[in-house]
């Protein structure tokens, strides 16, 4: 049965090693046609017996076969694909079907939308990686999937590195073994970028095995996808079939259901507008409002009143249409200016208009979409330079791909929503209200306008708005009579007027995590704030960590073994919090200030627009409150204190002695030996019991460093009843440490997540400023080198040949020059500063500004240490570093007392010294030896054009691509060049 074209964007792939694909039964066909793409392995088929079954293979498929080889003339043929497309899904004209041996591509379309669906036949991992680097180009891979049998054993290698992981974990699977094909693939893997769904994705939480006979149970057949696929995958399974000893992978891609309207589909939505334009009108509705006296909850009604009045709105007209891009630049102005040209167009045809008239309408219209378009490009550009984290890269970059967040489950009704968050966060239905404190007011500092105006600059633009709907851009964008009577507010709650009802309510909005959609436990809650409470919680917080610092209250560790604290911010007792804050001194009026905002915590569940009714909570800090991160801190601010007294433990830095250091609710705890960290655990027990925190043992891990090789002795760890797992890395703060203490997992770790982000941002690049090489090049600093250089401050003084390669791969598809084409060639050519020179740079600011400022008084007895340990580890790399630049350690230092600062200075060394080499490898290199004579000291000017098949050309023949002598490492007979081969030939 033939399927109507386009009937529904959602694809079913299954790939499987069939183990010869005769006599199969009718129930193994009705299983495949549940399919659209169909991969086999192993079919055994030769030329003459394809001839034969293709004449009886299901109708409803286009087939292509490629034949088993015998290896000798007796026995059977070995190996062979057959690949299946279900007639109704588009094929590429042309160029849908690509094969070599083990290897064999379909290219299928399903609306827009392109998938590249590679089937895998591996006898040698070796040969498979060269087939599928050579097949698959990785500026060209599209939305990619590749499936089949590699007879390689990955163990947990391969998990999937998500955008803020915060541990280093291995891939869930039932096969822990690791062979020599599965250390070749997952290179390959990582060197592309790519993920592996076996493990990682919904269906294959466990890592099922997928080939069961004989020779054992063992994971050999995967099926992995470039990171443009990941975000459409629905899921992955192994089937369960008796067919075959391996069984099937199926893959179910994201896709809207048939029923779904091939019609635009529309949804109107209400958005405030914050044009210049609407600016101006919301300033001039502002001066307008009027204020009248009240108390407190009358002013923060009307003044939220007058805000949301005052917004400029518009009601806008969603059309998703399916699988249609919109340029973003184009507008009214651009439409008109068509409009134009196509009427002068059809008045010249009716002899009503001139032709030069036509043209000139026709020429206008293509300036204004130029100009549009350039306008747009500029704005993309700042917008990119702006980008400083990781998580900013991939906001953008998921923005682009027009990645949505996971849709929640309609099935889980708004009284389970309400009952699973009230009993997450404590909340309780009939409780005794306390008596409410009376607060003494005596000499009290009234909030500034100045502390109000210093927040009100933090605040960011386009972030959700609590319950009110008032968005940061009101503050942000208001007058100063609004802004005066915020301020006049503020300092009505500060006095004692009583806390606004408004701003004790927070409306939480569930988000997907992992496991079953339709379970509210498998979802976390983000909590939404009314903002003009937020500003008011970020004054606050600012006087309590000045309060907190001047007495000393936070430990230096404050701002071994990685404990995490399960669902630590819901947890704490308030009361404790109270007391502990007193304890310290901490202003009394500032204590029962932050007391007011906890006497009554309201919250409701909001999913899809529906609201559930409030519960009230009496336990933990406020969720998305800016106080929550500090309170907490105070919480366990006297955590240092207890190991102290205990005095077991620690590591002795300098002068200093440090038992702990923490962020947020991650905490991590130092011991030099085992009995010392024992203790340690035990002391800890003790005061997560008086804190009544729980501590997360899944998530916390134990790791030991140590010197030398060799064997050691495994400890056992544990947490009360429950064992610790110890591991020889784990991320913190984003940075990988491993046992031996080197920076080799952490930049290992850079250059995955490098190879993932390029393959994200090539196809933006590609769309959004087409073949503009300096474009391109500056979103490779903005979005790839911007995440290469975290932690450089550490890693920054040794050149990272992996972070280097990354840098050269991207350079090399932007120049359009062949993967072979030497690095110092491709560097030269488009005059980039190699990663060392930003990376050494930043470990030269760091170290300086340690000396300079002081800040922390451990880190300057970290480096004090670190002075000791000369030709050892960093120190080593460190005084490698100055000695590449002209200068040894010691003259460094006398330089530094003596008032100069050297980072400028070591910088442009770095810089000369890197040109110096590259034009040294260059000379002596064996390929492409006339490069030498066409160096240029500037850019060279053909990268400015805007043709990209001028710019290939060019970069091709001058990088040496071109010139088949250059190869060297190919026969002889290879190297002729082509106007020799053609006269050979004739």
């Amino acid at each position: 049965m033939e399927r109507n074209k386009g009937e529904n964007e959602q694809i079913r792939i299954v790939v499987w090693n069939v183990a010869g694909i005769k006599n199969k039964e009718n129930e193994f066909w009705k299983y495949l046609g549940e399919f659209d793409v169909v991969g086999l392995v192993e079919t055994w088929v030769e030329e003459k017996g394809w001839e034969r079954l293709e004449k009886r293979m299901p109708r409803e498929f286009e087939w292509k076969c490629q034949y088993a080889e015998r290896e000798s003339k007796k026995g059977r043929a070995k190996g062979g694909i057959i690949m299946g497309v279900k007639k109704g899904l588009e094929e590429e004209n042309g160029s849908g079907v690509k094969e070599e041996r083990g290897f064999m591509e379909r290219t299928v379309k399903r609306k827009q939308r392109k998938w590249r669906i590679v089937t895998i036949y591996s006898r040698s991992m070796k040969e498979t990686k060269r087939i599928i680097e050579e097949r698959v180009k990785e500026q060209e891979e599209g939305t990619l999937v590749i499936g089949g049998d590699f007879n390689a054993r990955i163990g947990g290698k391969g998990r999937r590195m998500e955008e803020q992981q915060a541990t280093i974990e291995r891939r869930p699977t039932k096969d822990g073994i690791e062979n020599a094909e599965g250390r070749e693939l997952v290179s390959l893997v990582e060197e592309r970028g790519w993920d592996v769904l076996n493990g990682n994705c919904i269906g294959d939480e466990k890592g099922e095995y997928t080939y069961i006979g004989s020779r054992g149970e063992t994971v050999i057949d995967y099926v992995m996808v470039n990171e443009e696929a990941w975000d459409k995958i629905e899921e992955f399974k192994v089937g369960e079939r008796v067919e075959s000893d391996h069984m099937p992978l199926e893959v179910r891609t994201k896709g809207r259901e048939k029923e779904r309207s091939m019609k635009d589909v529309k949804r109107k939505i209400v958005k405030n507008i914050w044009t210049e334009e609407g600016k101006e009108k919301y300033r001039a509705r502002l001066r307008e409002a009027k204020y009248e006296e009240g108390e407190i909850n009358e002013k923060v009604r009307e003044l939220s009143e007058n805000v949301k009045n005052a917004t400029e709105k518009k009601e806008i007209e969603i059309r998703e249409k399916m699988g249609l891009w919109k340029n973003e630049w184009w507008d009214k102005e651009c439409r008109e200016g068509k409009q134009a040209a196509r009427k002068k167009l059809r008045n010249w045809k009716k002899e009503k208009a001139t032709k030069e008239e036509y043209k000139r309408a026709r020429k206008r219209y293509k300036l204004v979409c130029k100009e549009k378009k350039e306008k747009k490009r500029i704005e993309e550009e700042m917008k990119m330079k702006g980008i400083k984290t990781e998580e900013e890269v991939w906001r953008y970059i998921n923005r682009e791909r027009k990645k949505k967040g996971e849709i929640v489950s309609d099935r889980i009704t708004m009284e389970e929503w309400r009952k699973y968050f009230s009993e997450l966060l404590g909340g309780e239905e009939n409780r005794q209200e306390k008596e409410k404190r009376q607060h003494r007011v005596g000499e009290i500092e009234e909030i500034t306008r100045e502390e109000l105006e210093q927040q009100l600059r933090k605040l960011k633009r386009k972030k959700a708005p609590g319950r009110d709907g008032i968005q940061n851009e009101s503050w942000i964008y208001g007058t100063e009579r609004e802004v005066d009577r915020l301020l006049e507010i503020m300092n009505g709650v500060w006095k004692g007027e009583g806390f606004p009802q408004e701003w004790k309510e927070g409306i939480i909005c569930p988000i997907y995590k992992k496991g079953e959609k339709d379970t509210a436990s498998n979802y976390r809650g983000i909590t939404l704030l009314n903002t003009a409470y937020k500003v008011y919680a970020m004054i606050v917080e600012e006087r309590l960590m000045k309060e907190m610092n001047e007495r000393g209250a936070l430990p230096d560790g404050q701002a071994g073994f990685r404990k995490d604290l399960k669902a630590a911010f819901d947890n704490v007792e308030r009361d404790l919090l109270w007391e502990y804050l007193r304890k310290k001194g901490i202003n009394e009026h500032l204590v029962t200030k932050i007391e007011e905002i906890y006497e009554e915590t309201i919250s409701r569940v909001r999913v899809d627009g529906r609201v559930s009714e409030c519960f009230k909570t009496y336990k933990g800090v406020r969720q998305g409150c800016p106080l929550s991160p500090s309170l907490f801190a105070a919480f366990i601010g006297d955590i240092e204190e207890m190991f102290r007294k205990g005095q077991a433990g620690g590591v002795v830095v300098g002068k200093e002695k440090v038992w702990s250091l923490a962020y947020a609710d991650d905490l991590v705890v130092l011991a030099r030996e085992e009995k010392g960290m024992k203790e340690m655990l035990g002391n800890m027990e003790k005061y997560m019991r008086r804190k009544k925190l729980t501590v997360n043992v899944e998530k916390s891990k134990m790791m030991v460093f140590r010197k030398g090789g060799g064997r050691r002795k495994i400890n056992e760890w544990r947490w009360e009843k429950d064992k610790i797992e110890e591991v020889k890395e784990f991320k913190y703060l984003g940075y990988v440490m491993n046992e031996r203490n080197t920076a080799a997992a952490y930049v290992r770790e850079l250059v995955k997540k490098a190879n993932k982000i390029i393959g994200a941002v090539w196809g933006i690049g590609e769309r959004k400023f087409g073949h503009d090489f300096r474009r391109r090049i500056m979103m490779f600093d903005s979005l790839v080198k911007s995440v290469m250089m975290y932690g450089a401050e550490i890693w920054g003084w040794r050149e990272q040949e992996g972070l280097e390669g990354v840098q050269g791969k991207y350079l090399k598809w932007v120049l359009g020059v062949d993967r072979e084409t030497p690095g110092y060639i491709v560097m030269e050519e488009t005059k980039r500063d190699g990663i060392r020179i930003e990376a050494g740079k930043r470990a030269i600011r760091f170290e300086e500004r340690l000396i300079e400022r002081g800040e922390c008084r451990i880190l300057q007895e970290c480096l004090k240490e670190k002075r000791k340990e000369i030709g050892k580890g960093v120190w080593k790399e460190r005084e490698e570093y100055f000695e590449r630049n002209g200068y040894a350690g010691a003259e460094i230092e006398r330089m530094r007392e003596g008032g100069r600062a050297m980072t400028d200075e070591l910088v442009q060394r770095d810089r000369d010294v890197q040109v110096q080499e590259r034009r040294t490898r260059i000379r002596e290199s064996r390929y492409n030896g006339k490069y030498e004579k066409i160096i240029t000291e500037e850019l060279p000017k053909y990268l400015g054009r805007e043709s990209r098949k001028e710019r290939v050309i060019i970069a091709r023949f001058r990088c040496g691509n071109e010139e088949r002598e250059n190869k060297y490492w190919n026969e002889d007979r290879i190297r002729v060049c082509r106007i020799i081969e053609r006269e050979r030939g004739k």
